[in-house]
């Protein structure tokens, strides 16, 4: 006899005191009685083993106040005893189905009154030897779990602490090419150049590896829209087209497609899917070789097809192609990277409901096919895309960088305040910034706070992650005071979808993820600058009217434009922005002071209102026509969204 089963404790349940003194006698003979618990009925034995979490469970099937049946099922829905085998040793067999049921319910083994003697010992061992061994396969799920979750959160550590130092290399070295290019020697040039491609290298990794840890904790999540398949295709194309033309690559889109042809997808994510498939094909192609982006449908799929002339996957490969750290060895590891890029890809198509495939084409080359399906509708959250919110804010990077005599004098000049607690982040900021604005710093929120009332501000730069108060903390403070209307851009390495959207809700106008371009840096700064002094003319050009009649005027011409637009499904915040010249924060801060709803619930509540007019006056005759006059075709969607900005069901049947 082992140790384990010498102190093994088992519950016995039966109403009749002498089969529990026959089980109990049995029970001796394998030297499991000293631990043996009884109890003559369910409801008894289920207080026993929440108690005492017995390791098996010997219980009759007919008993009073709770029987066999409803104990098992009693125990299978507690977590803490799910894991407990039980034996059902019972005189009264029941019909198959009933034996069936129970073994659905969780029933491990039957046994017969009155049982041999035998078959009595080697159940109990065999039923015990199981559990065993399932309990040590528990507690090594549960100890890998650890060390997976210890992994995860020592890689998320590392790529986050990357971010700043690559932020630091890259901005220096880009100051040093902007201001001193036409000075420097051609192999400095050369060598700084070099610096700067392997730093985004770095970056990348570091950008995988966080990808890699949102795949395993299942964070990635869509934010789906309507988009309009060509163009979205064709600006994508457009904007990798100069990395082929440098490679001497052709890279080409056609599309079967008609220009109105809509597709529900989240632009955010699936744009990191078609570009690891292109720069896939662009590694393993030459230069004189043409790869192309091909669109097409049928009647329930799109299909997106990315076709190179490189060599082709090895077919024994491409089973592989798709899973993590998958690296093509026959073609010498031409591939940078963690070799993820196409695991997620994969990730981010099947969250759509789609699928990709890899193939060899039959000439020359690979073949890549995305299909997402066409029919598709929004879930309740989905809809707004955080790129909308956004849109107003991206404008061209300058061609050049502006010269000293176009530098405003200092008492021109505007203040900007940088919130980080990485001092050499806020030197690389400054650096870039300071011969245009002037230049506040603060290590963390609190400071912040301090010198928002010292001095006047006319921007905010902020880091999220800080010591004493972090950057949301700090946003919130600032959005409950008079300084709620000064922009701010935060600038951060944890700057990843969630975070975007959480920095959204607390008033930010831009989030710029470190490593950061340094143009790209100067440009926003400057657009957000100029946006908020375009802000505060509107304001004072209106300040002779009454504040709550501008705003009441305001709200009617937006509800006009709605009901004009009542069918159009890509009709959105943007053409609310655009109607009364304001930006779509602006827009946002309008409706929430006004009547406490976003614009896309204000556009929402509007086309509801209209349908819940038509139905009631019967306009019309169903429940499809009714969806089709807001523009749209779900009608289980309809009826759910109706009852939310209605308050009831609708009273029209199909």
């Amino acid at each position: 006899m082992n140790q384990t089963e010498s102190n093994t404790s088992i519950l016995v349940i039966d109403d009749k005191p002498d089969n529990l003194k026959i089980i109990i006698d049995e029970l001796k003979e394998l030297g499991l009685h000293k631990h043996a618990l009884t109890a003559p009925n369910g409801k008894i034995g289920l207080e026993l083993a929440k108690k005492y979490i017995p390791q098996l469970i010997l219980t009759d099937w007919e008993m009073p106040e709770m029987d066999g049946y409803q104990l098992v099922e009693a125990v299978k829905a507690d977590e803490a005893l799910a894991h407990i085998p039980i034996i059902m040793v019972t005189a009264v067999m029941k019909k198959p189905e009933d034996l069936s049921e129970s073994f659905k319910a969780g029933v491990h083994d039957f046994l017969s009154k009155p049982f041999n003697k035998l078959e009595f010992q080697a159940r109990i061992k065999n039923v015990l030897h199981l559990s065993q061994t399932e309990r040590n396969l528990r507690a090594s799920y549960k100890k890998l779990s650890e060390l997976d979750k210890a992994k995860s959160t020592f890689f998320a550590n590392v790529s986050h602490d990357l971010k700043n130092p690559i932020a630091i290399i890259l901005g220096l070295t880009d100051m040093l090419l902007v201001e001193h290019e036409d000075v420097l020697p051609l192999d400095t040039i050369d060598k700084l150049r070099a610096i700067q491609r392997f730093s985004k290298t770095l970056n990348n990794l570091s950008t995988e590896i966080r990808e890699l840890i949102r795949l395993d904790e299942g964070l990635l999540k869509l934010n789906r829209t309507k988009c309009t398949v060509n163009e979205y295709i064709e600006e994508f194309t457009t904007l990798f087209r100069p990395v082929a033309e440098a490679k001497e690559v052709s890279l080409v889109f056609n599309t079967t497609l008609s220009d109105s042809e809509l597709v529900l997808i989240d632009t955010w994510h699936f744009e990191k899917v078609l570009y690891n498939l292109v720069s896939n094909a662009l590694d393993f192609t030459n230069a004189g070789t043409t790869i192309e982006i091909k669109c097409e449908k049928d009647q329930e799929y799109l299909y997106i097809n990315i076709l190179d002339e490189g060599p082709g996957i090895d077919p024994s490969q491409l089973e592989q192609m798709f899973n993590r750290f998958y690296s093509n060895d026959s073609l010498n590891n031409k591939r940078e990277g963690l070799g993820i890029g196409l695991a997620i890809a994969k990730e981010i198509v099947t969250l759509h409901g789609g699928s990709i495939s890899a193939e060899n084409r039959r000439k020359l080359g690979a073949a890549f096919t995305i299909s997402i399906p066409l029919d598709a509708e929004p879930l309740p959250e989905e809809g707004e895309a955080v790129e909308r919110w956004l849109s107003d804010s991206v404008i061209a990077l300058p061609t050049k960088v502006e010269t000293a005599e176009t530098i405003p004098q200092n008492e021109a000049m505007k203040s900007i305040l940088i919130v980080d607690d990485n001092p050499d982040i806020r030197l690389l900021i400054s650096e870039l910034l300071r011969k245009e604005y002037r230049i506040h710093e603060a290590r963390n929120g609190a400071e912040a706070m301090n010198k928002l009332q010292e001095r006047e501000i006319d921007l905010i730069i902020t880091d999220l992650a800080m010591p004493v108060m972090d950057g949301f903390e700090f946003i919130e403070q600032v959005q409950d005071t008079r300084y709620k209307d000064i922009p701010c851009l935060i600038v951060s390495s944890r700057a990843d979808k969630d975070q975007l959207h959480k920095a959204l809700d607390r008033g930010v106008e831009f989030v710029l993820p470190k490593p950061f371009d340094a143009k790209e840096l100067r440009t926003r700064v400057k657009n957000l600058i100029e946006r908020s002094d375009g802000d505060r003319s509107i304001a004072a050009t209106f300040s002779h009217f009454d504040p709550e009649a501008t705003r009441k005027e305001m709200i009617r011409q937006l509800e006009t434009l709605v009901i004009k637009n009542i069918d159009n499904p890509m009709f959105g915040i943007q053409n609310l922005a655009n109607e009364i010249a304001v930006s779509q924060r602006k827009l946002f801060k309008v409706l929430k002071d006004a009547l406490d709803i976003t614009p896309l619930e204000f556009i929402k509540k509007i086309r509801f209102q209209y349908a819940d007019q038509l139905i009631k006056l019967r306009k019309v005759g169903s429940l499809s026509d009714a969806a089709k006059s807001i523009g749209m075709t779900n009608v289980t969607n309809f009826k759910k969204q109706y009852e939310r900005f209605v308050g009831q069901e609708p009273k029209l049947t199909e």
